[in-house]
């Protein structure tokens, strides 16, 4: 009984240091596996990042990476093909960006894209016709016929026009000048030429004498033009109304 005892005790510790053995080695070989895969992984996931600003602006956005530094060697802004040592990069334009930085140890990380949307460097857009008839006494809001537009930021505020009016019992030619501003600062002018003129009685082309003539347009009545239509068909383009003998009026 006591040789038994002996011989299941020595067993019993041959297990046991088997086990340990094993369970040392399984260790071992976690920790190097374990370690290999965390050689493998950047010191940075993704990269995390600032703007200068969101709001509107015509100057540059800069965009800064607020990672921890000393875990990265490089920077790229555009998805890996450029790097740079500082972890700012400024943006003229809008667009698309992709931020990948390099750590210390060579890893690249995973990609962070951004949009960068609000850069305002175009100015408002002002329209109208370049040259502009007046009746001679007529009411003339300088303001009709001119479309101002900007499609980013915005207008700041209603456009300017200087001077605000002109004298239509005076005849003669006015320059008149319009200033628009958006909300960042980017201004547009431009001028319009109008002329103040009695334009009542102008010649015009009578088909049936062939022969050019001037008529007198009624009182209420001016622009009168040559029908550019044939003479049976009595029409005129939208905004005059026909009259005879064969002219295009447009009331006053």
């Amino acid at each position: 009984m006591v040789t038994y005892d002996k011989v299941s005790h020595k067993l019993e510790i041959k297990i046991a240091i088997i086990v340990l053995i094993s369970c040392t080695v399984l260790a071992i070989l976690f920790g190097f596996l374990y370690s290999r895969e965390l050689k493998k992984r950047p010191l940075i996931k993704y990269p995390t990042y600032a703007l200068s600003t969101k709001d509107w602006t015509s100057g540059d956005v800069v965009i800064s990476v607020t990672n921890p530094s000393e875990k990265i060697e490089s920077y790229s802004f555009d998805g890996g093909t450029n790097f740079q040592e500082s972890n700012e990069y400024s943006v003229k334009e809008n667009g698309n960006y992709v931020i990948v930085v390099k750590d210390i140890n060579g890893r690249l990380s995973k990609t962070t894209p951004l949009v960068v949307r609000n850069i305002d460097k175009n100015p408002p857009v002002i329209n109208f016709e370049n040259k502009t008839t007046v009746q001679l006494n007529s009411t003339f809001n300088l303001k009709t016929g001119v479309i101002v537009t900007d499609e980013e930021s915005g207008l700041h505020d209603s456009y300017v026009v200087t001077p605000k009016e002109i004298d239509t019992s005076i005849p003669g030619t006015y320059t008149v000048t319009y200033s628009a501003y958006d909300k960042v600062g980017n201004s547009t002018t431009k001028e319009r030429t109008i002329t103040v003129n009695d334009v009542k009685g102008v010649t015009y082309y009578r088909y049936r004498t062939a022969k050019v003539e001037t008529y007198e347009c009624e009182p209420y009545l001016c622009n009168c033009v040559t029908s550019n239509t044939a003479f049976e068909t009595k029409s005129c383009e939208v905004g005059y109304t026909f009259e005879e003998p064969n002219k295009c009026c447009k009331t006053c």
